[in-house]
C-alpha cells in the first residue's frame, strides 16, 4: 500500500491541522505570554513567509508527481531520505503531544478521571483507521471541516459577545517585547509544520491552478490563529503566574465562568474536532515520511508503527508541557534548516532549474 496525499486537498488539511496546533501551543503551553499571544502568532507568520515562498517557487518549477520525488531528483536520494526520517520522528512526536491534549480535553469535558491508556488507545486507533483511508480521505474531510469552522466560530462569537472585554488586551505587549519574541520563535516552529504536509503531497490535476499551495494556507492559518487568540484573550483577564498547567488553561478556554453553557458546546465541537484532525494528520504524516525514508515499507505497516510509537511517546510522559515548550524553541530552526538544505541544494549543484527533467 502506497500512502498518497494530493496537493489540492493538502491545503485545507494544512489549515485544519496547523491552526489547531498553533492555538494549542500558544494558549495552553505558553501562559507567560499573558493576553498578547496573538502578537506572537502574527510575528510567527512573518517568520514563516520566506519558507512558504521558497516552497511555492520549488512547486512551480517542479514537474508532475510527488514533491519528495522531485527533491530526490534534485537534492539527491540520501539527503532527502535522511531529512524525511528526521521529520518522521517529529511528526510522531507531534501526534503524541496533540493526543495528550485531546485526552485531557475528554477528561475535562466528561468531568471525570480516567486512566491515560483508556483515553489514548481509542483515540490512536481512530487516528490509525483514518490514516488507513489515505491522504485523499483525510484531505477531503478537512475540506468539509474548513467550510464548517467559520459558522461555528461565528456562533461562538455571537453567543459570547457580552463576555468580551477589549481592555484585557492591554498592555498590548503583555510581558514585554523580548518575551513575545521568544514566543514568536516557538509559534513559528508550529506554523512551519506546514512544510511537512507539503513534502508529503503530490501534484494532481486540480493543483495546476494553485499559485501559492504553501504560502496561501500559511497566511490564512496565521491570521486566523491570531484572531482566535485575540478573542480568547478578551474572554478573561491575563493570569500573571507562569507555571499554569494545560488543564488550567483548558478550563480557562472552555469554561471561564462567564460564558453561558449554550456557548460552550459549539466551542467544544470546534476545539475537539480540530484536535482530532491534528492527531490523525500527524499520524498519517509520520507514516508517510516513514515510507519516504524506507520506500519499500508497506503503508499499512507504517501507519501501525507510527501509531505504536506515538502511543509509547505519549504514555511515557515525553509529550508534556515542559518538554514541548523546550523543544519548540528549536523547532523553527530545525524545520527551516532541513528544508533550506533540500531546496537550496539544487542551486548549489549548478544553478539549474529545480526538477527540470530532460526528456
Amino acid at each position: 500500500m502506497r500512502l498518497t496525499l494530493p496537493l489540492s486537498v493538502a491545503r485545507p488539511l494544512i489549515f485544519a491541522t496547523v491552526s489547531a496546533r498553533l492555538i494549542m501551543g500558544v494558549f495552553l503551553d505558553m501562559p507567560w505570554l499573558y493576553n498578547a499571544g496573538w502578537i506572537s502568532a502574527l510575528a510567527a507568520l512573518v517568520l514563516c513567509v520566506p519558507l512558504g515562498m521558497l516552497a511555492d517557487s520549488f512547486t512551480r518549477l517542479s514537474g508532475p508527481g510527488d514533491i519528495a520525488g522531485a527533491l530526490e531528483r534534485e537534492a539527491g536520494k540520501a539527503p532527502t531520505r535522511i531529512i524525511c526520517g528526521a521529520l518522521c520522528l517529529l511528526a510522531i512526536y507531534e501526534t503524541a503531544v496533540t493526543a495528550r491534549v485531546l485526552s485531557n480535553t475528554v477528561r475535562h469535558v466528561a468531568l471525570s478521571e480516567a486512566s491515560a491508556i483508556s483515553l489514548l488507545l481509542p483515540l490512536l486507533i481512530v487516528a490509525m483507521l483514518a490514516a488507513y483511508f489515505n491522504g485523499l480521505a483525510l484531505g477531503s474531510a478537512a475540506r468539509i471541516w474548513v467550510k464548517i469552522i467559520p459558522f461555528l466560530l461565528l456562533i461562538v462569537i455571537l453567543l459570547q459577545m457580552k463576555s468580551y472585554h477589549a481592555a484585557w488586551l492591554t498592555p498590548v505587549l503583555g510581558p514585554g517585547a523580548e518575551v513575545l519574541a521568544t514566543g514568536a520563535v516557538s509559534a513559528s516552529g508550529w506554523l512551519s509544520l506546514t512544510a511537512m504536509i507539503w513534502l508529503c503531497a503530490e501534484k494532481d490535476d486540480h493543483a495546476a491552478s494553485l499559485r501559492t499551495p504553501v504560502l496561501g494556507p500559511v497566511l490564512i492559518t496565521g491570521i486566523y490563529c491570531a484572531l482566535v487568540l485575540a478573542l480568547l484573550a478578551m474572554m478573561s483577564p491575563p493570569s500573571v503566574r507562569t507555571d499554569l498547567t494545560r488543564t488550567y488553561q483548558l478550563d480557562k478556554m472552555l469554561a471561564n465562568g462567564r460564558a453561558s453553557q449554550a456557548s460552550q458546546l459549539p466551542l467544544i465541537i470546534l476545539w475537539y474536532n480540530s484536535l482530532i484532525f491534528t492527531v490523525s494528520t500527524n499520524l498519517f504524516l509520520g507514516a508517510k515520511l516513514m515510507q519516504l525514508t524506507i520506500p519499500k515499507l508497506d503503508g499499512r505497516l507504517a501507519v501501525l508503527l507510527a501509531g505504536v510509537a506515538a502511543g509509547a511517546t505519549a504514555m511515557f510522559g515525553l509529550a508534556e508541557q515542559g518538554t514541548t515548550v523546550e523543544l519548540s524553541q528549536w523547532l523553527f530552526a530545525l524545520v527551516g534548516a532541513l528544508f533550506a538544505v533540500l531546496l537550496l541544494l539544487p542551486v548549489l549543484k549548478g544553478g539549474k532549474k529545480a526538477c527540470a527533467r530532460s526528456k
